[in-house]
């Protein structure tokens, strides 16, 4: 047991640690994820819903970092012409650049450092954790939805 929470506290300073700077001046953690996610749909954008939805969020949180990112100049956002109330977010040429810079990018070339076994016995674990908490947060929305 004191093992598994040491191993998790680790896991989460890997990933604390690799932000660096927690400066307001400096791209959060959501605006990263953001970044991320619109450089995956990149064809066309996002709507704010989809972002929210995939990040797994409410809207208002999103929607600050999203507006952060467009004063920024990192993201740009319109209206759908198929949908006037809707907006679309993509990202700017300065936020493909930013990307670059992706702090998980730090994290991702210590995982190729790896050997290959043990590389793909923690993406495996890494993958089964993601999903026990999916599942964990499914169950919980299902039931707030029940309770209210």
């Amino acid at each position: 047991m004191k093992s598994d929470i040491a191993a998790a506290v680790l896991l989460e300073r890997i990933v604390r640690d690799s932000y660096g700077s927690k400066r307001s001046s400096e791209i959060q953690p959501l605006q990263w994820s953001i970044l991320r996610f619109l450089q995956q749909a990149q064809d066309g954008g996002s709507n704010l819903s989809t972002i929210t939805q995939h990040l797994g969020l409410t809207l208002s949180p999103v929607s600050r970092a999203v507006q952060t990112l467009c004063k920024r100049g990192l993201v740009s956002k319109r209206v759908n012409p198929k949908n006037a109330r809707e907006v679309i977010v993509t990202l700017t040429e300065d936020g493909v650049d930013t990307l670059a810079e992706d702090p998980l990018l730090n994290i991702a070339r210590g995982l190729r450092r790896l050997p290959e076994g043990q590389r793909a016995q923690f993406i495996r674990a890494i993958r089964d954790l993601a999903g026990c908490d999916q599942l964990r947060r499914a169950t919980l929305r299902s039931r707030d939805r029940s309770a209210g």
